[in-house]
């Protein structure tokens, strides 16, 4: 079958080119890569001459894992028939020519293949050149430095108690726009510190002015003029929508609501429409006749006027009903056209094309902000000996490249020395790479042309971009195949085979995404056109895609228990009708698990979640937090009253109340010492009380001088924690510990301020299922896997709406787009929510994505679930903001259909609109501790010995032979156990090794005798039937047994069972010059001398249950001689 991308497959494994792959989902990109690598591996001069870099480490250590297997089949099995594998295999074969040809030995040495995840490749960078870097001394690397940003924003908020610092008058600027809240600027510094790499590198380049940067006039004009040129190619996007005829038709109606509206007082916004001589211009100064355009056919929620009248310049009267009728044909006859209504309702929202001076000192204060957030995040870094993943990214940037006095850029030594040694890069995932890495991989390959022979090898999918909350911007993507990596050209190439689905789910993709992606690219926007794929697998039984409307019901929770019921039935089908068949669930977010997770527990259904379950969705880990806040801030209020209600304590509400009431300053547990509020409980409240307090007090600031993971561990055992685990998972109850533990090795208690935000990045233990249990995960997790059927719940559900900045940035084209916060409570800003739709749509196209993302990964079969809610214009649609909404344009009608269908045959459960009745899970009062158990008993001592001091002594044999024979040992080992036997040339670069490991000296004697013996017992013919697959065979098999109060611990060489009997052998690697009678002698020696230990190997078999006959043989290989034990 030749493959409708076949051309562009072969072209892309040209070593002399550099190339930009555009794979889509199951093109099978991975294995393309792998050819290239081994392509570039077969004709390089060494094995680091070629860098390929990948996001993750799963990704890099699977492309290794990938690169050493093909290299092994070709080492070890003949050409398969597959033509792709066939291909990698030839490839691979280049590679092991080329291998041998210059001594790279790369199967002993794999850490040659340079393999790496780019953060780990910067890090290295850094590490070689501290000072050009200026990260100094080695830092530890912090993935989540979230508490570190905090602390930072913490320094920064200070700043507003030095009335002579100048940046604290900057602060205060800020905090009276967000209503001087300091947390919300907390909140709000951290986010740009999460993000800081894009102010860093983006926008205020170059870096090192960062501090000293003027935001002048010009600074100003400059900003100014890239919005008014975004705000004409929103006009110019309108204008191009209208025909001529349309355009007359509006100016005749335009000029006649603005005449009837000159007089009017507030003036209207379609006042300015009277005057018009022609259709208006695209430009800056035309900007409020196009909103006054805008305003004339659209409603104030942004739809067609379906009537008009004098407010609108259409007076009363029978001269009006002409042009109000020829009003309602306008109308009418726009809406034939889809894309004129989004395009109005943007010209509608348009900001002016300036800053006020307001907006522009607020901004200006802003920046001139974050010099000081980035130094003040530098010293907590260094304080800490701490760093993130960013900083090194930036770090290594800076480490490339030196500036002049007349900031000139010119590559440093480290530069020079990596554009000596690395020829070739490869980039996987490219569609998620952010402005840093970008960056990094422009300044490696600035020193490059085209002829020089060096190539970069780029591969990705816009179309699953999907990470744009970790700084990926796919925009990056169509910029460098539009126009190549500075002065690096890209040769764009497409692949559209698809080598995972069966065709009906192909095609459903295909006409479903063509449909509601955008039509054309704008890398600004991140919009990504469609482009089809070509099925490989032909179609299947199963129908590609399956739609289950869920029932609209009274309430959210109960519309989630009926999606919940409906996916359990689903998957116990699946599984009963296909028990080989992998199923997975995938989720835009984990809330829209609860009710799911809650039907598979009750249907007993096995499933696995990873990275779903938040550590803090645990009863007994909140109940652990609290109980820490309460120790390490006893003023606490909230810590103190969730004590009382955990399960160790259990008070009522009514107990709680009586103790709290008439006192809301007091601190809890100054109440809870005070006799008068004790008697105010009820007689159980009481006693549960007081066994709190005598179980506490002796905790309570008693961790001074100890260790505080300790205390709190004591504490919550000592008040029966793990009797109320109530299903968390004891290894869940460890994470949270061993954080405790890490943060107090770190010297950082202060994070105890906000441990439950870092809790919320930890996730609890996937429960141990067998093999085939329900996947579970997000549609983010499940990106690079694939499943037989994938269901998407929860499509009807509203996505989460976008957080305030600080700050508003964004880049457009070469330029970037500010705007500064909002001010809280006051008028919303045309600018700041201008920027802040630009965002949503950018969020919106990778919500598109999101959905290929998740679409793509079923390999049989897709069931789509979600519910529709009453709607005024029509009885049934999804919410605006839902998955399911942006599927409607393909999937309206059949799931109408189905909805309507199910309605009439499913009868509502009267009980689902119920909410469960609350009960509080507490100790029974009669509660105690556990007795321990008895100490271990004193008795005679019991010696524990391996079995070479049983073995029989050989004083003659020197050190060389005992350390030959035990590499021997591991080598027949290696050779049982291997399915595919290796060559003897790569076992003499593994012997050798294996020798040096022992110590020794390499001699030609040593290793020609090592050779010898691993040769004889593959050309013996009893030696291959001892290394041969048997049933129950173990090489090196470790049995212990108990004799004369010691455990001796025996290893047999080799045993299996052979027509059903139980062989024990004994490799010999001793050796005997002469043959004949004298041999003889030998080793009928050799079977006294090893009789008793392999009748003590049978012995211990029987001991283990061993019930076959058995029988015992030493093996000799190099002698290729056999000699059985009777």
């Amino acid at each position: 079958m030749i493959l409708a991308d076949e051309k562009a497959r072969k072209q892309a494994l040209k070593p002399d080119q550099s190339f930009i792959v555009q794979a889509p989902a199951g093109s099978g990109k991975t294995e393309l890569l792998i050819q290239r690598y081994l392509k570039l591996l077969g004709l390089a001069n060494f094995p680091e001459e070629i860098l390929a870099m990948t996001f993750t480490r799963k990704a890099a250590a699977e492309m290794k894992e990938r690169i050493l297997s093909a290299l092994t089949t070709a080492q070890t099995q003949r050409c398969p028939k597959q033509v792709h594998a066939k291909f990698t295999w030839e490839l691979a074969q280049k590679v092991l020519e080329q291998d041998q040809k210059r001594e790279w030995n790369l199967m002993d040495n794999p850490a040659r293949l340079r393999i790496v995840t780019i953060d780990s490749f910067c890090s290295s960078l850094t590490r070689r050149m501290p000072l050009l870097s200026r990260m100094g001394t080695t830092l530890n690397i912090q993935e989540n430095a979230k508490s570190l940003y905090r602390e930072t924003a913490r320094i920064i908020l200070n700043l507003t108690e030095n009335k002579t610092n100048p940046y604290g008058e900057l602060v205060r600027n800020i905090l009276r726009h967000i209503d001087n809240s300091k947390e919300d600027f907390i909140k709000r510094i951290v986010q740009l510190l999460e993000k800081r790499d894009q102010w860093m590198i983006s926008f205020f380049d170059p870096r090192e002015n960062l501090a000293t940067h003027s935001l002048s006039d010009g600074s100003r004009k400059k900003l100014e003029q890239t919005m008014a040129n975004l705000i004409q190619s929103r006009m110019g996007e309108l204008k191009d929508l209208f025909t001529p005829e349309l355009q007359q038709s509006i100016l005749k109606l335009a000029n006649y609501s603005g005449r009837n509206l000159e007089n009017e007082n507030p003036p209207s916004p379609c006042t300015c429409l009277g005057e018009l001589k022609g259709f208006p211009e695209i430009s800056i100064e035309n900007l409020e006749i196009w909103k006054g355009l805008a305003h004339l056919f659209l409603t104030g929620n942004n739809g067609y006027r379906k009537t008009v009248d004098k407010r609108l310049g259409f007076p009363a009267g029978k001269d009006a009903k002409d042009m109000k009728e020829e009003f309602l044909n306008l109308v009418s006859s726009l809406q034939e056209n889809p894309a004129l209504l989004p395009a109005l309702a943007k010209i509608k929202k348009l900001p002016r094309g300036h800053f006020t001076d307001g907006e522009w000192d607020l901004l200006k204060s802003t920046i001139w902000l974050l010099a000081e957030i980035n130094k003040s995040l530098k010293e907590v870094f260094s304080s800490r000996q701490i760093t993130d993943f960013t900083e090194i990214s930036l770090s290594a940037i800076k480490g490339l490249v030196q500036k002049d006095e007349n900031g000139q850029e010119s590559p440093t030594d480290l530069l020079f020395y990596l554009d000596c040694k690395i020829q070739h890069f490869l980039v996987d995932e490219y569609q998620d790479t952010s402005y840093k890495q970008e960056e990094l991989l422009h300044k490696l390959t600035s020193e490059w042309s085209a002829e020089d022979g060096r190539t970069l090898f780029i591969v990705g999918d816009p179309k699953q971009s999907i990470y744009r909350f970790r700084d990926a911007e796919v925009g990056l993507f169509i910029k460098i195949q539009k126009r190549g990596l500075g002065s690096l050209h890209l040769e764009p190439l497409p692949l559209e085979s698809n080598f995972r689905s069966q065709k009906k789910l192909v095609d459903w993709v295909n006409v479903c995404f063509q449909k509601i992606f955008p039509q054309y690219d704008d890398p600004d926007l991140g919009a990504i056109s469609y482009t089809e794929s070509s099925a490989v697998l032909p179609e299947s039984v199963h129908a590609g895609v399956v739609y289950h409307p869920v029932p609209h019901r009274p309430s959210r929770q109960a519309i989630a228990e009926e999606e919940a019921g409906q996916i359990t039935d689903l998957v116990t089908d699946l599984q009963s009708r296909h028990p080989d068949k992998s199923v997975a669930i995938l989720v835009r977010g984990r809330t829209h698990l609860t009710s799911i997770v809650k039907h598979f527990h009750d249907s007993n259904i096995a499933f696995k979640a990873q990275a779903i379950d938040a550590l803090t969705d645990r009863p007994a880990i909140l109940d652990l937090l609290s109980l820490l806040r309460a120790l390490r801030f006893p003023g606490d209020r909230t810590a103190w009253l969730s004590i009382l209600r955990a399960p160790w304590c259990g008070l009522s509400l009514t107990d709680i109340h009586a103790l709290v009431e008439l006192d809301a300053s007091t601190p809890v547990w100054s109440l809870l010492n005070n006799p008068a509020h004790i008697g105010l409980l009820s007689e159980d409240g009481n006693k549960r009380a007081q066994n709190l307090i005598r179980t506490i007090h002796p905790f309570l600031n008693g961790f001074a001088d100890k260790n505080f993971r300790d205390i709190l561990e004591a504490c919550w055992i000592s008040l029966g924690g793990p009797a109320c685990l109530q299903g968390t998972s004891p290894d869940d109850i460890e994470v949270f510990f061993n954080k405790v533990e890490e943060i107090i090795a770190s010297g950082q208690e202060e994070q105890f301020e906000n441990f439950d935000q870092i809790l919320t990045d930890l996730y609890a233990s996937p429960l141990a299922v067998h093999e085939n249990a329900v996947q579970i995960m997000t549609m983010h997790k499940a990106k690079g896997l694939e499943f037989d059927f994938v269901i998407l719940p929860g499509l009807g559900k509203r996505i989460k709406a976008d957080e305030k900045r600080l700050v508003y940035w964004m880049p457009h084209g070469d330029d970037l787009l500010l705007a500064p916060i909002e001010e809280k409570g006051g008028e919303p800003s045309p600018l700041y929510q201008f920027l802040s739709d630009l965002n949503k749509e950018k969020e919106e196209y990778e919500t598109l994505r999101l959905l290929y993302v998740a679409t793509t990964r079923a390999k049989t079969q897709l069931h789509l679930f979600g519910h529709l809610e009453p709607s005024k214009e029509e009885v049934w649609k999804p919410h605006s903001q839902s998955l399911l909404n942006k599927l409607w344009p393909h999937i309206k009608e059949e799931w109408l259909d189905k909805l309507n269908k199910n309605a009439n045959s499913i009868e509502p459960d009267p009980t689902a609109t119920e909410s469960p009745m609350h009960s509080i899970h507490r100790l029974p009062m009669d509660f105690s501790l556990p007795v321990p158990t008895d100490s271990i008993l004193a008795g005679p001592v019991v010696e524990i010995e391996d079995e070479k001091n049983e073995e029989p002594e050989y004083y003659w044999a020197g050190n060389t032979a005992r350390c030959l024979g035990n590499v021997l040992h591991r080598c027949l080992q290696s050779l049982a156990e291997e399915k595919n036997k290796p060559l003897m040339e790569n076992l003499k670069s593994k012997l050798q090794a294996a020798l040096l490991g022992e110590g020794l000296d390499l001699t030609e004697e040593t290793v020609q005798s090592g050779l010898l013996a691993l040769s004889n017992i593959q050309e013996d013919e009893r030696g291959t039937w001892i290394l041969a697959p048997h049933e129950d065979a173990h090489c090196e098999y470790p049995l212990t047994f108990f004799q004369d109060n010691r455990y001796i611990r025996n290893v047999i060489d080799r045993t299996f069972v052979d027509e059903g009997i139980r062989w024990i052998i004994d490799y010999k690697t001793g050796t005997h010059k002469g043959g004949g009678k004298n041999l003889e002698i030998f080793l009928d020696n050799e079977v006294e001398r090893y009789r008793h230990q392999l009748d003590r190997y049978e012995i211990v078999l029987r001991q283990y249950g061993e019930k076959r006959p058995i029988k015992k043989a030493l093996y000799f290989p190099l002698l290729k001689a056999w000699r059985e034990i009777n």
